[in-house]
C-alpha cells in the first residue's frame, strides 16, 4: 500500500518548525499527484508549488527542483515497503507472506513503477542524478541483505549478492506479471524465494562435500 496522506494540526497553533514541516509534507502530496497524472518530464514545479497552495519561491526554500522532490519521495515509497517487509519478516509462513505482498505491489502500485521507469531513463545520462539514485536503492539492499543473512530465506552466500538478485527477481516478475498476469500467479513470487533459497543451500553443500 502507498503511504498515507499527510493530516495534522491546526496551522493557526504550529510552531516556525511544524509550520515548515506541514509545508514540505504538502509540497510532498502535491508532487505525488503531479507526477502521477503527469509523469515526471511532464509535471513542473509551478503546477506543484500552484497544488500544494504556495509560491514557487517556498518551493525552492524547501527542495532544490524536481529532481529532490521525486528523490524524497522515492525515500518515503521504499521505507513504507521497508517497514512492511519488517512487518512480515516477523510473522508465519514468511515466503508465501511475500508472495502476497509483493502480488500486491505488482498490480496496485503500476504507476508509481512506470515514474521509476521515467526517472531512470532521466538519471541515466546524468553521471551525478545516477549516484544519487543508486545511493537511495543501497537502503533497499541492505535491509534485504539483512534478512537474507539471518537466514530469512533459508538463504547462503554473499547475503548483498543474494539481495541483488531478490531485488532482481521482484522487479522482473512484477514487470511481467503487468504485461501477461496469467503468466505470473501469485504463488510464483514465493515459489522463486524457494528456488533461490534451494539453490543456494545445494551449492554450499556441494562446496563443502569432500571431493
Amino acid at each position: 500500500m502507498p503511504p498515507p496522506r499527510r493530516s495534522g494540526p491546526d496551522p493557526a497553533r504550529l510552531t516556525r518548525a511544524e509550520t515548515k514541516a506541514r509545508t514540505r509534507a504538502l509540497l510532498l502530496d502535491a508532487a505525488a499527484d503531479v507526477f502521477a497524472e503527469q509523469g515526471f518530464a511532464g509535471a513542473s514545479v509551478e503546477e506543484i508549488a500552484r497544488r500544494a497552495g504556495f509560491t514557487i519561491g517556498a518551493l525552492y526554500a524547501h527542495f532544490p527542483g524536481k529532481d529532490d522532490l521525486f528523490l524524497t519521495l522515492f525515500e518515503e515509497h521504499v521505507s513504507h515497503h521497508l517497514e512492511n517487509a519488517a512487518r512480515i519478516a516477523g510473522g508465519d509462513d514468511v515466503l508465501a507472506t511475500f508472495g502476497a505482498y509483493l502480488t500486491e505491489v505488482a498490480d496496485e502500485h503500476a504507476a508509481w513503477s512506470m515514474l521509476e521507469l521515467e526517472f531512470l531513463r532521466y538519471a541515466l545520462p546524468r553521471p551525478e542524478l545516477l549516484a544519487r539514485l543508486a545511493e537511495r536503492w543501497r537502503v533497499p539492499r541492505d535491509t534485504i541483505a539483512e534478512l537474507a543473512g539471518g537466514g530469512l530465506f533459508g538463504a547462503n552466500g554473499d547475503p548483498r549478492a543474494v539481495a541483488t538478485v531478490i531485488m532482481a527477481l521482484f522487479e522482473g516478475l512484477v514487470l511481467q506479471r503487468r504485461i501477461d498476469r496469467a503468466a505470473v500467479p501469485a504463488a510464483l513470487f514465493s515459489d522463486a524465494l524457494r528456488w533461490l533459497a534451494r539453490g543456494l543451500v545445494s551449492e554450499k553443500a556441494g562446496e563443502t562435500r569432500p571431493g
